[in-house]
This record gives C-alpha cells, sequence and structure tokens, in this order.
C-alpha cells in the first residue's frame, strides 16, 4: 500500500445514501474509452458515466465569449492553453498565458456552486471544466503557476512529473485535480495502483478520468486496466485528445518511444482523500 498525495476535505463525513449511490456507479461498468466528438466552443464528454464527475472541454476565439450558471456544482477550470478572462461575483481572474500543456505550466479557477461566471477568450484559448456536487458556499480560488505542488516519481522506466493543481491549493467538496507527464517511453501510475474500495484508512474510493495529450499530437500511448481477479483486463491506446474513465481497477500508462504523454486527472469520492492500494505484485519496484 502507498499513499500518493492526500488532499483532505475539512467535511470528510459523507452521507450514506450519497456512498450508495457512488458504489452503484462504480459496479456498472469496469471502464470507458469516451468516443464524443470534440467540436468548436463546448464539447460534453463525461455527463452520467460517472457518479459524481462531469467534464467538458471549451474552446474559445479570441474575443469569444461563454457564460454559465452553475447549479449545485463546484467547478475546476483549468487552462490547457492559450490566456483568459473569467468573472465571477463581481471580480476578473486571467489565467494564463499558456502556450500548450508541455511548455508551461497550468493555471487553474475553483469555484462553489450555483455561482454564475463569464469567460472572455484574450487569444484562442482551451479550458478543461471539471464538475462535481459542490458546496452553496465557498471561496473563488485563483491558482497561479507559483502556486502547483511538483513531484517528481518513479526512476528508470517509470519516471514521471506530477503537478497537484487542486489538491490542498481548494477546500473542495469533492474535486481532487492535477496532471502528470510522462517522459517517452516511460510508465506513470506506476506501480499499478487502485482506489475502488471504500476501506479507510488503508484506502478510499475515487472514480477518476484522465484526458491525454500527446507531443507530438500524432503519438500514442497504452492504457491498461486490470483488476486482481483478471475478470478486468483491458489495454487501450490513447491519443490526443482521447479521454478515459476509471471506475474500478488498477490503471498504469505508458508513453510510446518519442512522445511525451501527458494526462489531466480529475477524481471524485465521497470523502476527499487521496489514498490507493498499489498492486502487490509489482509493488516491490519502490525498493530497486
Amino acid at each position: 500500500m502507498s499513499e500518493i498525495v492526500c488532499g483532505v476535505s475539512k467535511k470528510e463525513k459523507a452521507p450514506h445514501t450519497h456512498k450508495k449511490r457512488v458504489s452503484a456507479a462504480l459496479q456498472k461498468g469496469n471502464h470507458l474509452k469516451i468516443d464524443k466528438k470534440i467540436g468548436k466552443r463546448k464539447s460534453v464528454l463525461i455527463d452520467g458515466e460517472l457518479e459524481l464527475l462531469k467534464f467538458a472541454l471549451l474552446r474559445l476565439e479570441p474575443d469569444e465569449g461563454y457564460q454559465e450558471k452553475l447549479k449545485g456544482d463546484e467547478l475546476g477550470i483549468i487552462l490547457l492553453s492559450g490566456r483568459v478572462k473569467i468573472d465571477v461575483l463581481d471580480k476578473a481572474f486571467v489565467l494564463g498565458p499558456r502556450k500548450d500543456v508541455f511548455s508551461d505550466k497550468a493555471w487553474g479557477l475553483y469555484l462553489p456552486g450555483n455561482l454564475e461566471w463569464g469567460a472572455k477568450a484574450l487569444e484562442k484559448t482551451e479550458l478543461a471544466l471539471c464538475y462535481a456536487p459542490g458546496p452553496d458556499k465557498g471561496e473563488v480560488k485563483l491558482i497561479t503557476p507559483n502556486e502547483l505542488i511538483v513531484h517528481e516519481r518513479g526512476k528508470d522506466h517509470f519516471q514521471r512529473r506530477v503537478m497537484d493543481i487542486m489538491v490542498s491549493q481548494v477546500d473542495a467538496r469533492h474535486l481532487l485535480i492535477g496532471e502528470t507527464f510522462n517522459y517517452p517511453g516511460q510508465w506513470s501510475s506506476y506501480p499499478p495502483h487502485r482506489h475502488d474500495q471504500h476501506n479507510p484508512p488503508e484506502q478510499y474510493r475515487l472514480e477518476e478520468f484522465y484526458l491525454y495529450k500527446l507531443k507530438p499530437e500524432q503519438g500514442f500511448g497504452i492504457q491498461r486496466i486490470y483488476n486482481d481477479e483478471r475478470t478486468l483486463d483491458k489495454a487501450l491506446v490513447v491519443e490526443n485528445n482521447d479521454v478515459v474513465i476509471f471506475k474500478q481497477g488498477y490503471h498504469p500508462v505508458v508513453a510510446a518511444p518519442g512522445y511525451q504523454l501527458y494526462y489531466l486527472w480529475v477524481l471524485a469520492g465521497p470523502v476527499r482523500i487521496m489514498k490507493v492500494i498499489d498492486d502487490p505484485r509489482h509493488s516491490w519496484v519502490h525498493n530497486i
């Protein structure tokens, strides 16, 4: 067992009915590679596939705007590229510039539930919009590149860089958000780990999704998803802008040689603690 990163909310207790809904959703399926087209403006990619999380990409041309009223959801806005001004509660926040996910560090903006917000692109912009049920009140929080927590993890052929964006930085109810960068030919989420059972303090159940990007863009990676019993054991080819959701199982990923692989990771569960279980067959690699 290993603890990856711990972001603990002050609200650690969840209603029993809430936990039951999460459990039911996790049992509906094992994994899913989202098969939805990404277009102009807002593309909703996850809405109903998971119990707590919803996800959309928002692409804006220079001077193009967008307005939204949150209805019971907290929202983590992650700048993937560009520069944007976001207005909320009579305040203006500028995120960026960020050339792309590989060239510059992330900017983020956390919004609690039931707020109205608007965006205006100052240049061509792509935003990741990450939703989960949220509090009615809370602090709107801008996360700048200087506030990211950077981890260099692994060794040998599983070295990677992990950046926490909305873990300890915000007091969210559910959302945990960050980015991982695989070097060419390298593995991450390795040794394989899972977080699909509620067994505190060793493990807390969290649903999750990844948004992948590759450099150069024609690259690919391999995402494996499996469980101890091998009733689930799949390998998925992941390419630029693919999205995969994880309801159960271990989920290591490798970048093809010559290509950098990035993924935005977003998690949510009934308790906002990120603590996972390693696959005991592979945990020995910690001692390499």
